[in-house]
């Protein structure tokens, strides 16, 4: 009995038209892709419908808007994807003292959008008919005709940035229950702060330097009776 044939030139074509079959599938699904890769970078780069036109400023109370988008130089009627938000952010901060950090981020089709945090004053300084509002961190930010509620008053000369700051950090430390009863803060020097109560009794800090310390032990220390209290050596306060 004879063996049936086998058709393997047969099969091995077929073979071939497969395989070509899918090499052109492939090629052509790539060749779709590119395309269409290629149309999206078009209309996020080069075509008018996704161009920066606005500009929306969120976050502000001190500063305006307007202050913003100046101090932005946001380049409008250039592509949307090509603004640089990181240089808006830099340029924005540092034109602006109030700003404390800035969030800008792309709102398509066309809105660059700017989020401020501003500054808050942990004490403002008299100068003149105004006050000056000095951060946290030591920054005076702004000025005002008139006091903001519920900041510490504090007496220092306003061109010694160095007490300046030391003051803010020591005004920042105080514990809640201790800023509430406080009314002024002064300082001759870096070395000398002092923070006197309503009801007139007096907290000699001394320096900026263990704060954090500070502020711990002047909480159960005033409980002691006395008018003054001195905390400058942290591990050994005394009253009198």
């Amino acid at each position: 009995m004879s063996e049936p044939l086998v058709d393997v030139t047969g099969a091995r074509k077929r073979r071939g038209r497969a395989k070509r079959r899918r090499w052109l599938q492939r090629a052509g699904i790539a060749v779709l892709v590119a395309a269409l890769l290629g149309a999206i970078a078009w209309v996020v780069w080069g075509s008018p419908w996704l161009l920066a036109r606005d500009v929306e400023v969120s976050g502000v109370a001190l500063l305006t808007s307007d202050e913003v988008v100046e101090a932005a130089q946001v380049p409008l009627e250039t592509p949307l994807a090509a603004i640089d938000t990181a240089g808006i952010e830099g340029r924005v901060v540092a034109a602006l003292p109030a700003a404390a950090s800035v969030k800008v981020t792309r709102a398509w089709p066309g809105t660059v959008s700017i989020a401020v945090t501003e500054r808050s004053a942990v004490v403002i300084i008299p100068l003149g008919r105004e006050f000056l509002w000095v951060s946290a961190d030591g920054v005076i930010f702004h000025r005002s005709s008139e006091a903001p509620g519920g900041v510490l008053l504090a007496t220092a000369g306003v061109s010694d940035v160095h007490v300046i700051g030391d003051m803010a950090t020591v005004a920042a430390a105080l514990p809640d229950q201790v800023r509430a009863q406080a009314a002024t803060m002064n300082a001759s020097s870096q070395d000398s702060i002092v923070v006197t109560l309503k009801d007139g009794r007096k907290i000699t800090w001394g320096s900026a330097e263990a704060s954090d310390l500070k502020a711990k032990v002047v909480v159960p220390l005033l409980g002691v009776k006395a008018r003054e209290y001195d905390v400058s050596a942290p591990t050994h306060p005394t009253t009198r």
